[in-house]
Parts: structure tokens; C-alpha cells; sequence
């Protein structure tokens, strides 16, 4: 697996989750080792999310109308 930032190696790490409170909670992760970009599951998610919200957005026709000034 390569880095989508710098296309560098991608390995595997255990995480803990110290927000729940407890401290024993663990999920599985991608580390780059040149960069130090860490992707999980819930990144994944969410940058699924916004990239088919912007295409929604593009395909939308504007609410306003648009006037253009006329090349002079």
C-alpha cells in the first residue's frame, strides 16, 4: 500500500483510543513511514463522504442566476 500524500510505504499499526477514557481500546491503522500520514477507517469514511458531496455539488445548477458582463 503507497501514501496518497507523498506515494511512500504504507505499514500497518495498532492505535489505542485514549478519548473513550479507558485506554484499552485499540484500532487498526495505516502509518507512512517517510511521511507520517496515519489513514483508519473513519478517514476513509469521511473523505469518501466529501468527495461525493463535491461531485453532488458540481452537478447542481446554481440557485441565482449568473450574469456574465460582456467581453469588452
Amino acid at each position: 500500500m503507497s501514501c496518497d500524500r507523498c506515494h511512500g510505504f504504507m505499514c500497518p499499526v495498532d492505535l489505542l483510543d485514549w478519548v473513550s477514557g479507558r485506554g484499552h481500546d485499540s484500532f487498526r491503522a495505516w502509518r507512512c513511514v517517510a511521511c507520517g500520514e496515519i489513514i483508519d477507517l473513519v478517514i476513509v469514511r469521511n473523505r469518501i463522504r466529501a468527495r461525493v458531496q463535491r461531485i453532488v455539488r458540481r452537478q447542481k445548477k446554481p440557485h441565482q442566476s449568473v450574469h456574465r458582463v460582456p467581453a469588452t
